[in-house]
């Protein structure tokens, strides 16, 4: 077998990355029955206030066709509204329900908490190498999604 390039590792490092904090998410966030997704949705419309499926998909970095049955789980779920425009049935504003808001106060602090744990247990020098490297891949990440 040849030598692997270091990128081998590099990828199996992100996804493993990826799945140990998808993992403690969903432990810290679990309390509310939500995923880390539907949190992250549910911050930015209470963030932002109404918005369309598409501007939060670029807004979270999602696809809109994910972002929308991420939606329609937080709709069932009695969090989230959509609304139709009359003028262009094709535009669906979603907002945020009065539970859903009455319910964001504690959603925030357990997200606060959750960030809170991971500072206090990373030196400020080894979050500042964290960072660097990760700038660093994803400037070469945005040259290879748009190379010249």
């Amino acid at each position: 077998m040849k030598n692997q390039s270091p990128w081998h590792e590099i990828v199996n490092l992100l996804q493993s990355a990826d799945s140990k904090l998808a993992k403690a998410r969903v432990n810290a966030f679990g309390t509310h029955g939500l995923t880390a997704a539907q949190i992250g949705i549910l911050l930015l419309l209470d963030k932002k206030g109404t918005m369309k499926i598409g501007d939060i998909a670029d807004e979270l970095g999602m696809i809109n066709s994910n972002t929308s049955n991420i939606c329609s789980r937080l709709e069932k779920a009695g969090f989230i509204l959509r609304d139709r425009l009359k003028d262009d049935q094709r535009v669906v504003n979603i907002e945020l329900t009065d539970d859903a808001r009455s319910k964001m106060v504690d959603i925030k602090t357990c997200v606060d908490d959750f960030y809170k744990t991971i500072e206090e247990n990373v030196s400020k020098q080894d979050f500042e190498d964290i960072n660097s490297g990760l700038v660093k891949l994803n400037k070469l990440f945005d040259m290879l999604e748009n190379p010249k």
